[in-house]
């Protein structure tokens, strides 16, 4: 199974980027005063968020792909029927056990 992109989080460069973000400036400088926070510091923590968001898309994605794989070596699935059936059964007095991998 071919592994997930990773991508390090160690630091490549002295970390300086220079971004221009024209009228998003200002708007950043009055979130900042409200904040009572520096506009480097909301565009960092957007930056991290950012960051962090497509890491776990990355990581979403990568095990679709591993989870079809899967299935296509074992023909191991559950059928949509199955699974809507558990879901609906949740909020039920008696829920079903979750469904069972098949052929």
């Amino acid at each position: 199974m071919p592994s997930t992109t990773q991508i390090s989080n160690a630091p490549k460069s002295s970390g300086i980027t220079s971004v221009k973000l024209g009228h998003r400036k200002d708007v950043l400088a009055q979130f900042a005063e409200l904040k009572q926070r520096t506009v480097h510091s909301l565009v960092v923590e957007a930056v991290d968020a950012y960051i962090a968001q497509m890491q776990a898309k990355m990581e979403y994605e990568a095990q679709a792909i591993r989870s079809f794989e899967n299935f296509q070596q074992t023909g191991l699935h559950v059928t949509h029927d199955e699974l809507q059936a558990w879901a609906d059964s949740l909020t039920s007095d008696t829920p079903l056990e979750a469904p069972t991998c098949h052929k």
